[in-house]
């Protein structure tokens, strides 16, 4: 840990402490929280007695709104991970009157049908050739390692900060030498408790105000304990694998000069396991500072592959239509040409973070694991048993996402010359390892 994330840690432990600001350290453990689900998993759940209000999304979609203890909360987290057979299943908001407004502003409907302000093109091979040769399956499960060695990366364990501040510190490192690439960590988020996003961004040359985004979420849960803060999670596979993919893409494209037209924002969510809350501040940060966000990539879960003859699923729901086309078509292009194969995945209500910026009007995406035949996602999920171990000791099915990841910014911020660039500052300070 560098230095300067040594200083943060202490601030942000130091604000937890005395009642201080920033935003994410004014929650010391899981609180109350009011909770939009589907009325289906509701319905299916333990919580089904529950009193609840009848609401619905712009896409007709039948919710429910309710308050949950944070026990309630785990039992809502549990019955949609092992009885679903699946992530998210819900947003969590501080206060209904946050809830309500959150549904009063949602905007699924128009993300779903709308086209953003740019053309999805496919015209950038020379640049996107170059980098998928260099991805290496030993970077990806190194990262997935690590990340994985932590007891657990809870949101509001001291484990879940430190790995958050590993990933600023790697990120960084990765951008040393780029005096067009920032750091941040995004603490505005008031149901985060002490775990930070965090956020690199690479600024364009030509259209800056224009934002790709490539996302995965970087927190861990055990189902069964609960807001344990020493709980044993550690989600090799949701989402440390997602996590590793986007630095293997960061330190190509980086380290290959590549400048982007457009600015590309690479983010390791907060708290995803509990309510889709570090995505969800983002988006809403984003939507309120009218961002031109032209595209939204999530990748959870993205090393498991058992026996099936497609290597990744694109969620066909709650994604944007013009691009889950023009994602379909890149697969074709650059991996489809390689042997590899693709298929759709329904996957429900607040499936993962890609739904908060769905919700919020930009036009995302999400692409995920192949599975097996029996499974679409890896059955060790949310257990002690999320370990390399169990998928044979290998990130080679993640080498699909990195691949898919490089041609996903490659064409959608496309290349700008590239020049001599100084040395990266992170926020005064400069990189270190």
């Amino acid at each position: 840990m560098s230095s300067y994330t040594r200083a943060l840690r202490w601030i942000i432990l130091l604000a937890l402490a005395t009642g201080l600001s920033p935003a994410a350290a004014h929650v010391a453990s899981d609180p109350p929280a009011w909770v939009l689900t589907s009325e289906s998993s509701l319905r299916n759940s333990p919580l089904r007695h529950l009193p609840a209000l009848d609401r619905r999304d712009s896409l007709g979609t039948a919710l429910k709104l309710l308050q949950l203890d944070p026990a309630q909360q785990h039992l809502l987290t549990d019955h949609v991970h092992h009885h679903e057979g699946r992530c998210g299943g819900y947003f969590a908001f501080e206060s209904r009157a946050h809830a309500e407004d959150f549904l009063a502003r949602e905007r699924a409907l128009q993300s779903l049908l709308g086209r953003a302000n740019a053309d999805y093109t496919i015209d950038n091979a020379a640049t996107v050739e170059s980098w998928l040769p260099q991805v290496t399956e030993a970077n990806i499960r190194a990262t997935i390692e690590h990340l994985s060695s932590y007891q657990n990366r809870y949101y509001s364990s001291p484990h879940g900060l430190d790995a958050a501040l590993w990933i600023h510190d790697h990120w960084a490192a990765l951008a040393a030498g780029r005096s067009d690439v920032q750091m941040e960590l995004f603490t505005d988020c008031a149901l985060c408790s002490t775990q930070p996003s965090v956020i690199l961004t690479v600024t364009g040359s030509e259209l800056p105000d224009e934002v790709v985004v490539v996302g995965a979420h970087l927190d861990s849960i055990r189902s069964g304990a609960g807001s344990n803060p020493q709980q044993f999670a550690p989600g090799a596979d949701d989402d440390a694998s997602g996590i590793a993919v986007i630095s293997e893409v960061i330190r190509i494209a980086l380290a290959s000069g590549w400048q982007p037209q457009r600015s590309v924002k690479f983010m390791g969510y907060a708290a995803e396991e509990v309510g889709l809350r570090g995505s969800r501040a983002i988006a809403e940060r984003f939507a309120a500072d009218n961002v031109n966000v032209v595209g939204v990539l999530q990748l959870d879960m993205t090393n498991y592959h058992d026996a099936v003859p497609y290597h990744l699923h694109f969620i066909s729901d709650y994604s944007n239509g013009p691009l889950l086309a023009f994602s379909r078509e890149l697969f074709d292009v650059y991996l489809g040409s390689r042997g590899l194969q693709r298929r759709d995945l329904a996957c429900g209500y607040g499936c993962s973070d890609h739904a908060s910026w769905t919700a919020t009007g930009f036009p995302a995406v999400m692409a995920s694991e192949p599975g097996s035949q029996t499974r679409a996602f890896f059955p060790e999920l949310h257990t002690a048993n999320d370990t390399l171990d169990q998928v044979g000791g290998t990130a080679q099915a993640s080498v699909t996402f990195a691949w898919f990841g490089l041609a996903f910014i490659g064409e959608l911020a496309k290349t700008a010359p590239a020049t001599d660039l100084p040395a990266l500052h992170v926020d005064g300070f400069e990189s270190q390892d």
